[in-house]
């Protein structure tokens, strides 16, 4: 009986320590191991994903300024470009130097110094009289040309930064 006894003993010791040393069995481990990652890969998605959200909602105004800017210069093709014509293309280039600020990794930059050098390109206000002369008035043709082509470059540098912020907003 005393061996029954100690052997039986020894069994339920081994089988005690087997569980507590190994701590849950195998497929719970395994449950709980699936579990932790679920949950960190949930956690990390739902940051990432609310980062971009909030950046879309941050480029969203940007986007809507450069298409005011577009619309703009749309217009400004249309006639010859005087000085007094670029109060509102000055108030949008001022506003996208602010987005530059904003996002510098944007190369918002670009649109700025395109507007700048379309700028620079303007007629006389008194282009008009100054026509009847032949030097001033290859030089206007010459500026009415460096018009089109600076209107040209600004759209083509919206269109680049429009197409670098379009797909952040639809991330």
């Amino acid at each position: 009986m005393r061996t029954e006894l100690h052997s039986y003993g020894r069994n339920l010791l081994f089988q005690a320590s087997g569980t507590a040393g190994g701590g849950l069995s195998s497929s719970w481990t395994w449950a709980a191991v699936f579990t932790g990652v679920g949950i960190v890969i949930g956690v990390y998605f739902t940051v990432v994903h609310r980062r971009r959200d909030k950046l879309a909602k941050l480029l969203e105004p940007v986007d809507l300024l450069l298409d005011d800017t577009a619309v703009a210069l749309d217009e400004l093709t249309t006639v010859p470009v005087v000085k007094d014509d670029l109060k509102k293309l000055g108030e949008l280039c001022s506003r996208i130097e602010q987005a530059e600020k904003a996002f510098p990794s944007i190369p918002f930059g670009t649109v700025v110094a395109t507007i700048e050098a379309y700028e620079k390109t303007v007629l006389p206000n008194d282009f008009a009289k100054k026509l009847t002369k032949k030097e001033t008035a290859d030089e206007i043709l010459d500026l009415s040309r460096q018009q089109g082509i600076r209107i040209a470059a600004v759209q083509t540098a919206i269109d680049t930064v429009q197409g670098i912020i379009k797909p952040l907003r639809k991330r």
